[in-house]
């Protein structure tokens, strides 16, 4: 009988599994994710490299950007331009407002991941939903999310780069 229930579930737990990021994107919305990735991003990255003074890496992750329900939203300034895009632009350019500034975050500061994980990221604590280990910056702030919190994003980026660099 053991036998058999371990049996059983190891054919389940395939079909079971979650996704990391507990959300699955339909087909709109990986049509609208991919033609943002295209048609807005770029301009995006160049002006978060800009603002950091070098062009470093970012992971953009498409896969947990994409919510259920707002492909037609993914292009509206309050879904990622003001909720995670513009506090990156204004800490960056925060930090790099001189000379020491510039050159800790080039040095330091080697890739930026931005995603979305529903389990982890924070309701209004942003700094919970910031890591910063071995050069490597994770943002992980729910898009289309309070939209207004530009500030106090933007503190909670700049503090704890300020304490990494």
């Amino acid at each position: 009988m053991k036998f058999r229930f371990i049996a059983l579930l190891s054919l389940l737990l395939p079909f079971t599994a979650v996704s990391a990021y507990a959300q699955e994107a339909g087909l709109a919305e990986r049509r609208a994710i991919a033609a943002y990735a295209k048609d807005v991003w770029p301009a995006s990255e160049k002006s978060i490299q800009e603002a950091a003074g070098f062009p470093v890496a970012i992971e953009l992750n498409l896969n947990s950007l994409a919510l259920p329900g707002y492909a037609d939203s993914y292009t509206n300034a309050d879904y990622l331009q003001n909720t995670v895009i513009e506090p990156v632009i204004r800490s960056f350019k925060a930090i790099a407002a001189d000379d020491m500034g510039k050159a800790a975050l080039q040095e330091k500061l080697k890739s930026v991941t931005i995603l979305y994980d529903e389990k982890t990221a924070p309701a209004s604590n942003y700094a919970d939903g910031l890591t910063f280990e071995d050069g490597k910056l994770t943002i992980n702030w729910k898009p289309f999310s309070n939209a207004g919190d530009i500030e106090p994003r933007t503190k909670a980026l700049t503090t704890l780069l300020e304490s990494k660099l």
